[in-house]
């Protein structure tokens, strides 16, 4: 049933997919709420697959890609619906919508149960440091997309004769304010992920889990994030420099993330 609702789901987020299909086709936003309203029962019904497949398979639903991918689309969703509760910015949703939809298509088309689910998967810490660790990729992704709008709208105002989705995006200063609020917001997520991941890592592997290259990359990520706050609270970065910075961050993201391939412990992510 799990992966009824998964459908369910995807079904609500393919409106905001025509949605923003039609925002960047058309170079107006239309019907935005109706897509809203769907993008938030897609989250809900999303809600209950995930609660479903755990409550199923007796554990925290991250054994293969397939369901780790799901959980970082139903954060990426929900960090979304917060930005917009809190700033109103409704031009992110032609960036967010796709990614939602694409990341949960493919969840659902690459579904199965885990043949072999590895013990450490019953270890208490790991639905903290997965959820942390993802919600953190989540609020990273949000600063992303913030940048990317920033870049964008800063490049329409250079120019003398803005193409009409330009009027769509909010001013600099709030998409600067709504990247610089999800690192804050991501960054003790991340932090207390890896931090718990550590510790659960030396105990269950021992001291051969500091080789791991996905351990590496996260660290590494840890240290760009942590660079991506100092940036913005020391050196007063701020507008284009941050969120080129944010972007960097983001293509960090993905190679932290590529590395589940290469790791020895993380291996079960790529059944």
């Amino acid at each position: 049933m799990s992966l009824l609702w998964l459908w369910v789901a995807l079904g609500f987020y393919s409106l905001g997919l025509a949605h923003a299909v039609t925002t960047v086709v058309l170079r107006r936003q239309s019907w935005f709420r109706a897509a809203l309203w769907a993008f938030a029962l897609g989250l809900l019904f999303h809600f209950v697959s995930l609660v479903e497949l755990g409550l199923a398979a007796g554990r925290f639903p991250v054994a293969n890609i397939a369901e780790a991918t799901s959980l970082f689309a139903f954060l990426i969703t929900l960090g979304f619906l917060l930005g917009y509760w809190a700033y109103g910015v409704t031009s992110l949703s032609v960036f967010a919508f796709p990614i939602v939809f694409v990341m949960t298509l493919a969840s659902a088309l690459s579904h199965r149960p885990a043949p072999v689910v590895p013990p450490v998967l019953a270890a208490n810490w790991i639905p903290i440091h997965v959820s942390f660790s993802l919600a953190g990729y989540a609020a990273l992704l949000l600063a992303f997309l913030a940048g990317v709008m920033y870049l964008i709208q800063e490049r329409e105002l250079k120019r003398k004769k803005p193409r009409a989705f330009y009027y769509r995006l909010p001013p600099l200063e709030t998409t600067d304010r709504l990247g610089s609020v999800a690192l804050a917001i991501g960054f003790p997520f991340i932090t207390l992920g890896l931090l718990l991941g550590a510790v659960g890592a030396a105990r269950e592997w021992g001291p051969d889990w500091l080789t791991d290259p996905k351990v590496a990359l996260s660290f590494l990520l840890w240290v760009i994030y942590m660079l991506l706050i100092l940036s913005r609270v020391s050196a007063g970065w701020h507008g284009r420099k941050a969120a080129i910075f944010a972007i960097v961050g983001m293509v960090m993201a993905l190679v932290s993330w590529s590395a589940n391939y290469l790791s020895t412990h993380h291996t079960f992510l790529g059944h």
